[in-house]
């Protein structure tokens, strides 16, 4: 993983249920990156919470991921 990424997540007004998360920004390589980011980013959509599987060998992506979106999500119920 990279050093920067950064989520724009959209919720449910009254249920702050996620219904969209999108990759602003990323320094991960593009083609990897992507394969990786993009699953991941529709598990935690489907499940409504990060608490799902790391992607195998690509746990610091998979953290990363994981981490933006919950300092998103903390900013928003703030």
């Amino acid at each position: 993983m990279g050093n920067e990424l950064i989520v724009k997540v959209t919720v449910q007004p009254n249920t702050k249920n996620i219904q969209k998360i999108e990759v602003i920004k990323q320094s991960e390589t593009k083609e990897i990156g992507q394969k990786i980011i993009n699953p991941l980013i529709d598990e935690i959509t489907r499940n409504n919470s990060t608490d799902v599987d790391a992607v195998t060998g690509a746990s610091l992506t998979t953290n990363a991921v994981k981490d933006a979106v919950n300092d998103a999500l903390r900013k928003i119920k703030s």
